[in-house]
């Protein structure tokens, strides 16, 4: 894989905030030299660029966003506090694996015939994790190679030559846990792949998906309606098999949507739309509190009733006010398996309630909930963009998982089947790409892109990859969390003293290619090892920092290294020891 990060931004604009990245507690890290006096804010902006390799891993362009962020939470001015929020910006750079067409077999088994036969279908795939984009492959040798899709979706069978892993994606979005308050109780064994197994710290992944069809001509190749596919789907814990282990989505879990993390709120069946809105709260509310949600919006637990039934259930009465006025009602029994939603499409905000219950008196009740707002409506069938679709991602029916085989992806652009609803996609609908060489490229749901390059026309060249130049903004109020692209950022709190608006300049992280030792006109943060970051090696190389592959995380400052301006190495001897010692630096600031 090749990446590159252009430019990572954390901006504190428009009120008055503290922001700052998750980093938390206390870390073991070696120090070198006068790490306490490298100040990063002087007068109120930053005094040094963060520096991250061009080729570095994913680890460490999230430690250096991370670093930046907190870098730029520290700038804070009197400011208007009235929305009490902050903006958050970053932009970020990458490309998967590439697959050389001219190097692919024809259907029949011909070496390097893929692009002389006319209607010859490759399929390419990549992940935020290279390991599920394998996990779709389930015979890359065979000829024609495999992939766990039913005929006719986004390929033909009859027709394919190919199905590649392209690897990893590493700006693509991944949620490490879809049930972060384990709402749902874990069920099955992963190895059944039966529809009712769940796993509470299950994954949900990012995913795209695209089949070129050969025009023959030796040379190009033909993107056609319907065969390409942006996707998040959820996963077992570590478990990357499409067959043996993605879950059913339930109300409350969360995944990640076009780079940003949102919670499923609900799955309407009625009219096939999925709701998914960003967490402002996720906790329990007694009987009789009100939440203030933002922009004039709060949410009253009214009363919590038991329904005389045996087993006892519970009711729900819910208010949603607007400046004290009440704009949405909702009494109905929250239980697992089957919460309450509700769903104000005016306000944009979204709340599920998951289970309701007494306390042992029963004088008073209390409702596990997820308030959210900036709802989306995906409705099945509909361009949520331009020429892209939304569909359900479905499996095949089976039952006791005695046949492996017969298990595949599907897509659904009719309705929403619940226990058959894995994730989420975007599936092109527009005109057929019917001329695509090199050069030329395809946007993703307005997100990534394929892409073909002959490598300045090189005669036995004709890379096929995936790529993404993407930025993301996003407003947090106090105490929020958002991961954009990867990079979890919260705003701590708001300072309630602020008097008048401020602009604010941000830290910025630059590669190792865009600015040098010699020429540097600040001081510079090195994020990565002499491996992952060329201006590391160099010290390194000329005897100013000690670095191995068995070091521990280190924060090493080099006085006067960069054009006179200091330097400070954040690294270890791995991606872990890096991220270790860029957490350090955070907590130290």
């Amino acid at each position: 894989m090749a990446m590159s990060l252009k430019k990572i931004g954390a901006i504190a604009a428009g009120s008055a905030m503290v922001a700052s990245a998750l980093a938390t507690g206390v870390f073991a890290v070696e120090k070198i030299g006068d790490v306490e006096g490298f100040k990063v804010i002087e007068n109120g902006e930053p005094t040094a660029d963060i520096v991250v390799g061009s080729t570095a891993a994913a680890a460490d362009v999230v430690s250096a966003a991370n670093v930046a962020a907190k870098i730029g939470s520290m700038m804070f001015t009197e400011g208007e506090a009235a929305s009490g929020s902050a903006k958050l910006t970053v932009k970020a750079s990458a490309e998967s694996d590439d697959a050389n067409l001219k190097e692919v077999p024809d259907k029949a088994g011909l070496a390097n015939a893929f692009l002389t036969t006319v209607d010859d279908q490759a399929f390419l795939v990549a992940a935020a994790d290279s390991d599920y984009a394998d996990g779709l492959i389930n015979d890359s040798t065979s000829n024609p190679a495999k992939a766990n899709l039913k005929d006719g979706i986004l390929f033909t069978a009859s027709k394919l030559a190919a199905a590649e892993s392209l690897g990893d994606l590493s700006t693509l979005s991944q949620v490490k846990d879809i049930d972060p308050s384990d709402w749902y109780s874990d069920s099955a064994t992963a190895d059944r792949y039966t529809a009712d197994y769940y796993d509470q710290d299950g994954d949900a992944v990012e995913m795209v998906m695209a089949t070129v069809t050969s025009n023959g001509d030796g040379d190009s190749v033909t993107v056609k309606e319907d065969q390409v596919l942006y996707a998040s789907i959820s996963y077992d814990d570590d478990n990357e098999d499409f067959r043996t282990s993605t879950m059913a989505l339930k109300e409350g879990n969360r995944l990640p949507f076009l780079g940003e993390e949102y919670a499923l709120v609900k799955l309407d069946t009625d009219d096939d739309i999925v709701y998914l809105g960003k967490e402002v709260f996720d906790g329990v509310l007694k009987e009789g509190d009100t939440y203030s949600i933002g922009d004039g919006y709060e949410l009253k637990v009214v009363a919590i009733l038991t329904t005389g039934a045996t087993p006892v259930k519970y009711k729900v009465s819910l208010q949603l006010l607007k400046d004290g006025k009440v704009v949405a009602e909702k009494f109905d029994i929250a239980e697992v398996g089957s919460p309450l939603k509700m769903v104000y499409t005016p306000g944009n905000i979204g709340i599920v309630v998951n289970q309701a219950w007494e306390n042992v008196g029963g004088d008073y009740g209390y409702a596990s909930t997820l308030i959210t707002n900036n709802l989306v409506a995906l409705e099945v069938g509909e361009e949520y963009i331009p020429d892209w679709q939304v569909v359900m991602i479905e499996k095949t029916a089976f039952t006791d998982g005695s046949d492996i085989g017969t298990v595949k992806l599907e897509l659904a652009d009719d309705k929403i089947t619940k226990a058959n609803t894995y994730g989420i996609g975007l599936q092109y609908v527009g005109d057929d790409e019917d001329n695509f060489k090199s050069g030329k490229s395809m946007k993703i749901a307005k997100y990534a892109e394929v892409e073909l390059d002959d490598e300045d026309k090189e005669t036995t060249k004709l890379n096929a990859f995936f790529s993404m130049d993407e930025t993301k903004e996003a407003t947090l109020a106090a105490g929020q969390k958002v991961t954009v692209l990867n990079s979890d950022i919260t705003l701590s709190e708001v300072m309630a003293d602020a008097k008048a608006p401020v602009a604010f300049k941000a830290p910025l992280a630059v590669l190792d290619s865009e600015v040098s030792l010699a020429a540097a006109n600040k001081k510079l943060i090195l994020v990565g090892g002499p491996v992952a970051n060329a201006l590391t090696k160099e010290l390194a190389d000329a005897g100013k920092v000690e670095m191995t592959n068995e070091s521990p995380a280190t924060l090493a400052v080099v006085a006067g290294a960069a054009n006179g301006n200091d330097v400070l190495v954040v690294a270890g001897g791995d991606r872990a020891a890096t991220a270790e010692a860029a957490n350090a630096l955070i907590n130290m600031l």
